[in-house]
């Protein structure tokens, strides 16, 4: 599978024009060619987020951008943010907050398809505009639950409010 997306044409110009969306960005990413994708470290102090990925999913031709939650979610706190997640997730219309129940890891899930089809730069930036747009609603809400014992409905609520 090494480098598969430059032996698939679709693959191969999705893959140049996230790398040029994110340089345009102006973020400081890693590429990874054997897996289509970029990694962008935020730098310190890691919270509320720590770094992002962005991927070209050469078999299912979706380009997809994920946003790392530095802290993990300890175990006794994970029911919580699982309901303030769902929360948060009810009104997004672009990408949505996961949590692995394992680890406690938790992201922001961006994504956009391009079967059949180039993958326009204006189609990657919305999908990470979305993301991003996500994060500055919820990321510290997420944190008062994840770490600072704030119950999700109350966190949700002062997001809620803080938007308007």
């Amino acid at each position: 599978m090494k480098n598969e997306h430059k032996s698939r044409p679709g693959a191969a110009k999705a893959f140049e024009a996230l790398r040029k969306v994110l340089t345009e960005i102006g973020w400081d990413s890693e590429p990874d060619e054997k897996n289509a994708s970029f990694y962008v470290n935020f730098g310190p102090p890691h919270v509320p987020v720590s770094d992002a990925m962005a991927t070209i999913a050469v078999e299912t031709e979706r380009f997809l951008f994920y946003v790392n939650f530095g802290p993990l979610a300890p175990p006794e706190r994970r029911d919580e943010v699982a309901r303030f997640i769902t929360l948060a997730n009810w009104g997004l219309s672009v990408g949505n907050f996961e949590m692995d129940y394992e680890d406690g890891f938790v992201r922001f899930k961006s994504s956009v398809g391009f079967s059949n089809t180039d993958l326009p730069e204006a189609l990657i930036r919305n999908a990470i505009l979305a993301a991003m747009n996500a994060i500055e609603i919820y990321a510290e809400p997420l944190i008062d639950v994840l770490g600072r014992g704030k119950s999700a409905q109350e966190a949700f609520t002062e997001a809620k409010a803080n938007q308007a």
